[in-house]
């Protein structure tokens, strides 16, 4: 923006003055005082006598408010620096005196009035003189006068000397003594004040700030302030504000943002009286007569047009000062149209000074108007207006001025295109922001140009220039005028260029003047002086423009732009002979530029050309040397007239004291020599011969002279070592091509010892492995190819690539390497064959030719596992040989690694196997056999030197863990063999072992009689010791209660063959609760041993336990192992051990036992003797009720019925005579054993027929039912354990003693009368139990005798759950409730070991492994209001109209009646809100409302009891009696299940 005013150009902000606070003054602009007209003759001054407020606080609120000080903002509407939000202020702090501007001249000094008799008379009558303003066109004297129409004094009138508001600052005393005094002073300023605003007539609006500097009490300070107040007049809510002394900063930037946030309204106002005032003076369309006429004959008074383009103007200057900028646009284009009409502009001669006003001001307006469609956003309108001043402009200039062809234009256009990119980076356009630290997960490419605004119209066609584009295009187009600019200066004559002597000064301005545009630039003789020094220097405006371009250009990632910026700027540097400024930046530009990427060699040949001007001139001989053998490439175009001759590149340059030596990369750079490689074959092997060509072409100027390479290195990464091709003049190829393009040479490689890399190297593990080398022509002519053919040996094996080729130039003065890589390109080489006829090419079947994949050489090292076995078991002794056979032609020195992997390498004593162990330890250290720290891994094992064909075992053995798994065994041979030891072969060997379990055990937990006698509780053993004494139990003589127990182990084999067991033991692991355990076995039979694949061996152990003391009744918890001795049938196989472990065994001794037994009549066929014996283990005289229930199956001798009485520790045999009705059929006996007292049924244990100590045979299978007991009462014994032969119990339970077991018992031989009060306690070895009795309920359902039959017997037919023997026992005990018979539903429930919790089946059952069964209440009882006669159960089928809806509704779909047809029915997506679940999806006919849905979801949901489900859809809630669709529902819409608790 250089050149225009400053006033013309800046944003315009309300002013607001602080007057005496702080030491800091930010007055008005340097020079205004002094620029203005009469400000210090005639300017209202306002005075105040009082000193400023100073001191450190005053500084930091000064500081507050010049942190808000818009001056430097951007200009626009949205918060950012220096701006309380949105509102902008320009701040000026000054002293206790500020001079106003004044709004009137001076009159003249003798009136130009004169009436006509006081000529005749002599006498000389004056009339006043209108005044005006001093910077009116009407005021005689001012620069405007007669006929200007706007002066840049007139905007810096209001924005730097004409405040909106003015704010004096007043220290406020708190001292007593003077407080009145203070007071009465600052009323006294303040007042004076006022007066000197009234007085100027300017209405400023006055806010007074009192600033304390030490606490006070409130309402001291309240009263004074009321004080002050009513004595000036000011408003206690806008006019006038108090400052504590103790405000942090934080509180002090917040007070300073009321202060401006109240002001804000009234300097709007204060701008819109100005813009009112101006529109009335506009409105009364006449001229205002002049303080003094103009000079008759000279020069005439500004016409209205041109007033109104001055009004026009002031109102869109006071529009942008309330930042009201839609209004200020209007006015502005307004102005500028009025400005531009035929009565202003084009009534001004072009030779008038106003000519180049008018520009000025057409310029400023124009300007303006940017500013305001840029603030709105109008980006393409912008950029619209902007080419339509320039196009008016032009115009104008070439129809008046001095056209558009001089040197004056293009400078005028070079500003008017930086002035636009200017005011782009003022305003901060939104959408050319860029990020400056862009998070990763969202990178956005910065803008280049906006879209167009949406008020232009759709189809309307814009060019791509009128989008608006960021400030780097603008600056860009300037430069390229500055550049145009100079080109036309260049063209001055020399005449015009000469300095005028002060004789010719005017004649020569005058002359030059109508030659030259000379409108806000130099003239002639400065724009391009005779010496050039004293000339304008447009290089460097130039320079500066190119750099603000590249800057945007960069940040925009517009790499090409900025490529061509910045070689504008380096030929500017080198036309001025700044060489090493200009290298600077042409050799990157050379090197890594994007046309070298995309091939633009026109471009960069002359990059190339500049680089090597700079480089000579700079000395810089490496870049010289790289320059000049890109040049010398036949890519970039020829220099007519040029001898291209690399050796001679640095001649003409000074005496180098140091040879040159440069390193070209190939890859970098056109290069004149290329090189590719390529292998013969995709794959080899190790130390297999490889065919491989080098082709190395000239790819240099066709004139050129031919190019020695004095060596050429070839380097590869892998197996392959690197060899050299060194020139020899007087080798030749042994084969051309006819048109001899290609020159075919055949290597021999020879190798010899890299001794100086080794000496150079002070390593001592240097590799001094020898090199290769060949020799051969190495001269290479523009155009031609030569391919270099040898052999290739690998070593090791693995990927081998070409990876580059350095060719090295020894001349006389420099020397360069030329580093080509091989293995960075892409294409399918070529491969040349000698013919007889010549060389031919062929294309290899790949694209990566320079690579090949060398593999190992074919081991024949051969590794066997011969005693491997397809299936290993757990716990066993593995024992694998391992068989090594050298079927190599050659001795092999062998090392082996040998690992056992799997999920788990818990293994023990892995390692070689007992024949290993016969060797000396010497030989053993000698061959570095060693196990490695893990405990499955043997590794570098020397093996030793095996000669061909012979062979070499041992085997390696481990013990197998206790889990199934399954390993990978791996045998790895590493050898070298003699006849190449350079080269290590590998041989692997897998094999997978798997292991498993080889048995699998059941067993089976029954109880026995005890032989031996009880101990009797009324002998006494003074010998036995105190209980309290801490003996072991394995050390105290136990006299307790015995008990015998079989356990029965079934073990099935698994293995995948047969194996011998050769022994089976149970072994204690640990016994709880005091008891000690005598285990005796059956003997196996030894044909037994041998169990095949899924065979079943039965082993039975006998328990014998006893209590350590007879007053413990407590259960006793068993811990035991089964452990089975076994082994292959194999002779040498290994005996192994595996154990089983049996579930927890709990043993009950506090409660009664009935064993039941039966054993053939030797006397009487088919007759069979039944025993039932009954021990009473407790302490108290237990009576019992037995019960043999008669049958028709069956005749029997014994009491039907009958009472016994056991005395505690004592038992009892009952034995009865069974003579079956029929022979060789199963017959049932029932025989029900009663606690009298309790009603407890005992549960009858069979004895197995098979058990050795009970000789018993095979008769009959019994089912023992028996009778309940009484209501309310539970198990009388203490401790009881109702699951004594159950593997589910836990073996640490413990019993609760129970009070009751020593009260005195009724005894009788009838059925005691049981007291109903007398509870204990549950122990935790319990399931808690109530007696079962009757469910009482009423359905609001019309329930039949049939329906619930039919819903009973479909309900106990469908069960999947729990356990089906349990269902059955259910269903009978519902039946026998129904019947009435609840004593025998209780004696099936305890039978079946089926627990009440509540004693009523509607809260649910257990059985003995814990499983809960649950039965609704239509299922386990009849309703009270059950329907017997048919016809009224008829009748009430109907729907009544007083029934409920939804109860209606739920019947219809029950009895089928409410099915739904596919046309009618809606699928319901409901979603619920107690759960992130998948949604419910249910199916509802359109014609049902929204309460048989709600009753569907809580159905499908399982919402029962007082869960509650409202309906909501579009964030309201649906009404229950409506259907879906009539309250707005949308088919496939999701609806919200709200479930209230």
């Amino acid at each position: 923006m250089d050149g225009y005013p400053p006033e013309y150009i800046s944003h315009n902000i309300p002013l607001i003055v602080l007057s005496g606070l702080g030491s800091i003054r930010s007055g008005p602009r340097h020079g205004s005082a002094t620029t203005y007209p009469l400000l210090q003759e005639k300017g209202p001054h306002i005075l105040s006598d009082l000193p400023d407020v100073s001191g450190g606080a005053a500084d930091e609120l000064l500081a507050c408010f010049q942190e808000l000080d818009a001056k430097d903002a951007a200009w626009n509407n949205r918060p950012g620096k220096g701006k309380l939000g949105t509102m902008a202020f320009r701040i000026q702090s000054v002293g206790r005196d500020y001079i106003l501007p004044p709004r009137k001249a001076n009159p003249p000094s003798v009136s130009p009035f004169l009436s006509d008799d006081s000529q005749t008379s002599g006498r000389r009558f004056s009339i006043i003189p209108t005044l005006h303003s001093p910077l009116s066109p009407l005021t005689p004297g001012f620069s405007t006068f007669p006929d200007g129409i706007m002066t840049p004094l007139w905007i810096m009138k209001h924005q730097e000397l004409l405040p909106s508001t003015f704010i004096s600052f007043f220290h406020f005393s708190v001292d007593p003594h003077a407080s009145t005094l203070e007071d009465n002073k600052i009323k006294n300023d303040i007042n004076t004040i006022k007066t000197s605003i009234t007085s100027s007539s300017y209405k400023i609006r006055l806010i007074v700030v009192l600033v304390s500097l030490e606490s006070t009490s409130e309402n001291y300070i309240e009263d004074r302030i009321s004080t002050i107040r009513r004595a000036t007049g000011l408003d206690a809510k806008n006019s006038l504000f108090f400052v504590p002394s103790d405000l942090s900063i934080v509180e002090m930037r917040a007070f300073v943002g009321t202060i401006l946030s109240s002001i804000q309204p009234q300097c709007i106002e204060y701008y819109r009286d100005l813009s009112k005032h101006t529109r009335r003076k506009r409105n009364r369309g006449s001229v205002p007569p002049p303080t003094a006429p103009p000079t008759s004959g000279t020069s005439q008074t500004l016409t209205t047009p041109g007033w109104n383009v001055r009004y026009e103007f002031k109102l869109g200057v006071f529009a942008e000062f309330r930042q009201e900028m839609d209004v200020a646009g209007r006015s502005y284009e307004a102005a500028y149209e009025s400005l531009l009409g035929d009565e202003v502009f084009e009534s001004i001669a072009s030779w008038s000074p106003r000519f180049n006003e008018a520009r000025l001001l057409a310029d400023t307006l124009a300007i303006r108007i940017l500013r305001c469609l840029l603030w709105t956003s109008q980006t393409t309108s912008t950029v619209q207006s902007w080419l339509n001043h320039k196009s008016r402009m032009q115009d104008l200039v070439d129809r008046k001025g001095k056209g558009s062809g001089s040197y004056g234009w293009k400078a005028w256009e070079a500003r008017w295109s930086s002035l636009m990119a200017e005011m782009i980076e003022k305003i901060d356009v939104p959408i050319f922001h860029i990020q400056e630290r862009p998070d990763a997960q969202s990178v956005k490419l910065p803008v280049i140009y906006a879209i167009p605004e949406k008020a232009i119209p759709v189809g309307e066609r814009l060019i791509p220039w009128e989008m608006l584009h960021h400030p780097g295009y603008w600056f860009h187009r300037a430069a390229t005028k500055t550049a145009a600019r100079r080109e036309l200066a260049l063209a001055i004559p020399e005449e015009d260029r000469r300095i005028p002597d002060e004789s010719q000064i005017s004649q020569v301005v005058n002359s030059k003047s109508r030659l030259y545009d000379t409108y806000l630039c130099s003239e002639p003789h400065v724009e391009y002086a005779i010496t050039e020094p004293d000339s304008f220097d447009n290089a460097e405006l130039l320079v500066k423009t190119c750099r603000r371009s590249i800057d945007h250009f960069v940040r925009r990632q517009q790499a090409r732009a900025v490529e061509a910026l910045e070689l504008d700027v380096a030929q500017e540097y080198m036309r001025k002979g700044l060489w090493k400024d200009a290298l600077h930046i042409l050799k990157p530009l050379w090197q890594k530029s994007n046309w070298r990427r995309a091939g633009w060699w026109n471009i960069l040949a002359e990059v190339c050309w500049a680089v090597r001007q700079c480089s000579r001139c700079t000395g810089d001989n490496e870049t010289l040397l790289a320059v000049e053998w890109e040049l010398l490439s036949d890519s970039l175009s020829p220099r007519s007239n040029w001898h291209y001759d690399f050796s001679n590149c640095l001649d003409g340059l000074d005496m180098i004291k140091n040879k040159p030596y440069a390193i070209i990369e190939a890859e970098h750079t056109a290069s004149t020599l290329t090189a590719s490689f390529a292998f013969g074959t995709a794959e080899g092997h190790v130390g297999a011969n490889i065919p491989s060509q080098l082709t190395v072409t000239s790819r240099a100027q066709k004139s050129s002279t031919p190019i020695t390479v004095s060596e050429i290195s070839l380097m590869f990464e892998g197996g392959l070592r690197s060899f050299k091709i060194s020139h020899d003049p007087n080798e030749n190829s042994i084969s051309t091509t006819p048109t001899g393009e290609v020159q075919f040479h055949d290597l021999a490689l020879r190798e010899y010892l890299n001794t100086e890399a080794a000496s150079a190297s002070d390593s001592p593990s240097f590799e001094t492995a020898p090199l290769q080398f060949a020799s051969s022509n190495l001269t290479f002519v523009p155009g031609v190819s030569k391919v270099f053919s040898f052999v290739s040996v690998p070593r090791d094996p693995g990927e081998i690539t070409a990876a580059r080729a350095n060719l090295d130039l020894q001349e006389k003065l420099f020397q360069i390497t030329l580093v080509i890589p091989l293995s960075n390109h892409n294409c399918w080489g070529d491969w040349w064959v000698r013919r007889n006829d010549g060389l031919q090419s062929k294309k290899l079947g790949t694209d990566r030719s320079y690579a090949i994949e060398v593999l190992p050489k074919p081991p024949k090292l051969r590794i066997e596992l011969p005693t491997i076995r397809k299936t290993y078991y757990t716990n066993e002794r593995v024992e694998l040989l391992i068989k090594i056979i050298n079927e190599e032609e050659a001795e092999a020195d062998i090392n082996l690694d040998i690992q056992l992997s799997g999920p788990s390498t818990e293994v023990s004593n892995f390692g070689w196997g007992p024949s290993f162990g016969q060797a000396s330890d010497e030989e053993t250290r000698d061959r570095g056999t060693n196990a490695d720290a893990e405990a499955s891994h043997i590794s570098d094992y020397r093996l030793g030197i095996l000669a061909p064909s012979e062979s070499w075992q041992q085997s390696i053995s481990f013990q197998a863990i206790t889990k199934t798994t399954e390993y990978v065994l791996e045998v790895k041979a590493l050898y070298r063999l003699s006849s190449d030891p350079d080269t290590t072969v590998s041989k692997t060997t897998l094999a997978n072992l798997v292991f498993i379990d080889p048995f699998e055990v059941n067993y089976d937990f029954s109880a026995r009689i005890q032989p031996d006698l009880w101990p009797s509780y009324f002998y006494v053993d003074e010998n036995e010791d105190d209980d309290s004494s801490p003996t072991s139990p394995t050390n105290r003589a136990a006299n307790g209660l015995k008990q015998r127990w079989s356990l029965t182990a079934r073990v099935t084999s698994f293995a995948v063959e047969s194996l011998v067991i050769e022994d089976m033991s149970l072994r204690i692991l640990e016994i709880k609760n005091g008891a000690l355990c005598n285990i005796s076995r059956r003997e196996v039979s030894s044909d037994q041993k041998l169990v095949a694949s899924n065979d079943t061996l039965e082993s039975d152990f006998i328990l014998d336990l006893q209590k350590l003391s007879l007053e413990d009744r407590r259960s006793s918890g068993l811990l035991l192992q089964l452990d089975i001795q076994w082994h292959r049938k194999s002779v040498d196989s290994c005996l192994a051990t595996t154990s089983l472990a049996v579930h927890p065994l709990v043993v009950p001794f506090g409660e009664p036992r009935v064993l039941a037994s039966s054993t053939p009549s030797d006397a009487i066929n088919r007759l069979i003797h039944l025993n039932y014996s009954l021990e009473n283990p407790s302490i108290h005289v237990l009576t019992f009720s037995l019960v043999m229930e008669a049958s028709e199956e069956f005749a029997f001798s014994g009491p039907k019925t009958t009472t016994i009485q056991l005395l505690p520790l004592s038992r009892h045999t009952v034995r009865y005579n069974i003579m079956p009705s029929v022979s060789g059929k199963w017959i049932q006996v029932v025989f029900r054993v009663v606690d009298i007292y309790f009603s407890k049924t005992l549960k009858i244990r069979k004895i197995d027929l098979d058990d050795p100590h009970n000789t018993t045979t095979p008769a009959l299978c019994g089912c023992c039912q028996s009778t309940s007991r009484s209501a309310g009462q539970s198990s009388p014994y203490a401790p009881s354990d109702t699951h004594g032969d159950s593997s589910s119990r836990a073996i640490t339970s413990t019993t609760t003693p129970n009070p009751e077991a020593l009260s005195p018992r009724t005894s009788s031989h009838g059925p005691a009368t049981p007291q109903q009060s007398r509870l204990r306690p549950v122990g935790l070895n319990e399931q808690f139990n109530r007696p079962l009795r009757r469910h009482v309920w009423t359905s609001k359902r019309h329930w039949t005798r049939d329906g619930l039959d039919r819903e009973r017997e479909e309900f106990f037919d469908t069960r999947v759950t729990g356990r089906q023997e349990i269902w059955g026992t259910l269903k009978m005990v519902v039946s026998l409730l129904a019947e009435g018979d609840i004593q025998t539903a209780q004696g099936i429930l305890d039978a079946s070991g089926v627990t009440l919790p509540t004693g009523d089946l509607i809260n649910g059952a257990y059985d003995e492994m814990g499983n809960f069964y649950q039965m609704s209440e239509h299922i386990i009882s009849n309703p009270q209001n059950l329907i017997v006669q048919e016809a009224d159960a008829k009748g009430l089928e109907a729907e009544s109209e007083d029934a409920d809806e939804d109860e209606i509704e739920r019947r219809r779909e029950e009895k089928g009646k409410g099915v739904l047809k596919s046309g009618d029915t809606l699928r319901v997506k409901a979603r619920l809100s107690d759960r992130g679940g998948p949604d419910i999806v249910i199916a509802l006919a359109k014609d049902q409302n929204l309460r048989v849905l709600t009753r569907k979801i809580q159905d499908e949901a399982g919402i029962f009891g007082k869960g509650k489900v409202r309906i909501a859809y579009l964030g309201k809630m649906l009404k229950d009696n409506e259907t879906l669709q009539a309250q707005g529902w949308r088919e496939g819409h999701v609806v919200n299940a709200l479930v209230f608790q």
